[in-house]
């Protein structure tokens, strides 16, 4: 019985890529600057993550500071559809005071207010590796199919590694890639998000997606909020069945510049595994650093663990299953 689309594999379909594979390894991604946070994640190619976490809770500034870190360290490029952050001024602003740690904020023009000759000398880089989906007529809306079919276009003729949407709300939903209506909003996601696994995995292309929780913020007997889960998503039990790697980025209350990274799900186990650390968030330089023994580390591209830093698969017994 044939199916088309489909076939039942045999030997010649997989003995030279079973091969490769063997010879690279399990799919890893990149480090990203941060030794704590190579141990819990990497952003690999092929790859997908999901992220969540309130409003102002950081999810944005974690996000393009690692994207930002890929091109400084690899060159990648990427493609972003940022709305949520702002105008195409405060977007581009915000990864110049990453590069520079300087501000745009002219309340500081005594201190840390940044140049124009420092501002222009940065912008051309920064376009070069970040090409910033801008919309010029606010009635227009893109959907997630056309959004991911444009990264693809931009992957084969510009090289780009990672796709990013901030948010999935700005987006126009509940039809397919042929303008056909759903109905319902499980049917649209499950398909949606198929479609999206299917591009990063056929064109090698990382795609990240920002998801704000469903309105309603739990508390724990201490009044503190409770970190926004999978299930805490709109069409939730489908984001979890499609997700490959889940972040939650949460910072409690009391705590400024702290913040949770959270990894929920991690699928490959190979590019992230399951658990917590704290970071925290230098607001004059606006990048991320991370406390061992009193001192602040910030991302470096070379990986130098810590003296009396000690990770699970420091141990040569360590397996991962």
């Amino acid at each position: 019985m044939n199916i088309d689309g489909f076939k039942i594999l045999e030997r010649n379909d997989v003995v030279q890529s079973i091969i490769d594979y063997r010879e690279k390894g399990a799919l890893r991604g990149v480090f990203l600057g941060f030794p704590i946070l190579h141990e819990y994640y990497t952003m690999s190619l092929p790859g997908v993550t999901d992220w969540t976490g309130y409003a102002q809770s950081g999810k944005t500034e974690v996000l393009l500071e690692l994207l930002l870190n890929t091109s400084s360290y690899y060159g990648w490029k990427h493609l972003l559809y940022v709305p949520d952050v702002g105008t195409k001024d405060e977007i581009i602003g915000i990864l110049i005071h990453k590069i520079t740690g300087k501000t745009f904020d002219k309340r500081y023009h005594n201190s840390n207010y940044i140049t124009e000759a420092e501002t222009l000398k940065e912008l051309d880089w920064v376009l070069q590796h970040f090409f910033i989906l801008h919309k010029t007529d606010r009635k227009a809306k893109i959907t997630p199919y056309q959004f991911w079919d444009l990264a693809v276009e931009l992957k084969k003729s510009h090289g780009i590694k990672t796709a990013t949407i901030d948010s999935w709300k700005d987006l126009r939903h509940g039809k397919d890639s042929n303008g056909e209506s759903f109905g319902r909003d499980d049917k649209y996601l499950e398909d949606v998000l198929s479609y999206r696994n299917m591009i990063a995995e056929e064109y090698n292309l990382h795609l990240h997606t920002i998801i704000h929780p469903r309105n309603g913020i739990e508390k724990d007997k201490n009044g503190n909020r409770v970190p926004p889960k999978p299930d805490d998503l709109k069409g939730g039990s489908e984001w979890w069945n499609n997700g490959k790697v889940m972040i939650t980025i949460h910072r409690t209350q009391g705590h400024k510049n702290e913040f949770s990274f959270i990894v929920t799900k991690a699928k490959p186990q190979s590019v992230a595994k399951q658990g917590e650390i704290k970071m925290y968030l230098d607001v004059t330089k606006r990048r991320m650093y991370w406390e061992y023994q009193g001192e602040k580390i910030f991302s470096k591209k070379e990986y130098v663990k810590p003296n009396g830093l000690s990770f699970d698969h420091d141990e040569d017994d360590d397996v991962p299953f």
